[in-house]
């Protein structure tokens, strides 16, 4: 498993590269890569949400998602937990950071390359409760003013309302048109490369010197890949009767750097822009090293 998951890495890093030279030759604008990130979040996410409903209901799949919800609440709240211990609002950025990582981007493609459909089944309920988690408790950190978050964002985010239609698809078992599956079968395909080519239009415009010496990244890029995955662990392996793969699925979340988000809140809120995307850059090249390692623990202990 850990030899998949290490060339799922692999071919996501040539993609980024790909991204990078796209933009390096001027192939790729700034505004191009912003509507990609656009498509990637507003229509391609979305379908590989709803596609990993559209699975035969049975109760032990519906206990099991419901286990699998549970625990990525756990997990969330092990990550802001730790995040607020060791940044408070001191490091607003690092925070965020910390607390927030890029299960959409890189958690799919990963879990997809080690479980198939059936761990981003698992994974759904993550992704939409670290969107909502974002948008209120991450706008407050951010911000340090309850007044700045706002319930529109949350009802309107295409992640939360995918989650929401491919529940109902499965509980409801709502036949779904071949033509249908088929078109969300090739939009999901789309995920990896579009979401590795949209970080390496991040890593493009950074001064590679710039991602390595920037001091206070490397803490909050330390607690993001190494401290929050362990803890979680800790915490995961105090949990009896879950399935193997549930825990796989919630632990590769967790390890994944940091979201990209935090650059367009930082952006957003008038914060420490240049900061935020040195965290998403550093974290992201460091993840071919820590994620692979902590899955040979999870490997063990699971």
């Amino acid at each position: 498993m850990e030899i998949i998951l290490l060339k799922q890495i692999c071919i996501m890093f040539l993609l980024i590269a790909i991204g990078i030279l796209l933009v390096k030759k001027r192939y790729l604008s700034e505004q191009g890569g912003k509507d990609l990130g656009t498509i990637l979040l507003r229509a391609v996410i979305p379908c590989v949400i709803v596609k990993s409903y559209l699975t035969e209901y049975s109760p032990e799949r519906a206990r099991d998602l419901a286990i699998a919800i549970a625990l990525a609440l756990l997990a969330l709240a092990v990550a802001i937990a730790v995040s607020y211990i060791c940044f408070g609002t001191r490091g607003r950025i690092e925070n965020f950071g910390a607390a927030f990582c890029n299960v959409g981007f890189i958690g799919i493609p990963l879990i997809q390359a080690v479980l198939g459909d059936g761990g981003v089944f698992y994974l759904a309920g993550f992704i939409a409760f670290l969107n909502i988690l974002q948008w209120t408790y991450g706008v407050l950190i951010m911000t340090g003013d309850a007044s700045a978050i706002r319930m529109k964002a949350i009802s309107t985010n295409p992640v939360v309302i995918s989650v929401i239609i491919g529940m109902l698809i499965f509980f409801l078992r709502i036949p779904i048109p071949q033509v249908v599956t088929s078109t969300l079968s090739n939009m999901a395909n789309l995920n990896t490369p579009l979401a590795m080519i949209i970080l390496g239009t991040y890593l493009a415009k950074m001064d590679w010197k710039e991602i390595f010496t920037v001091k206070s990244a490397y803490f909050c890029v330390l607690v993001r890949l190494v401290v929050i995955p362990a803890a979680t662990l800790f915490v995961l392996l105090m949990i009896p009767g879950v399935k193997a793969d549930i825990k796989k699925v919630i632990l590769i979340g967790c390890s994944t750097p940091v979201g990209s988000n935090i650059a367009i809140f930082a952006k957003q809120y008038d914060k420490d822009y240049k900061l935020s995307v040195v965290v998403v850059c550093l974290s992201t090249l460091l993840c071919v090293i820590t994620v692979p390692v902590f899955y040979m623990f999870v490997e063990k202990f699971i």
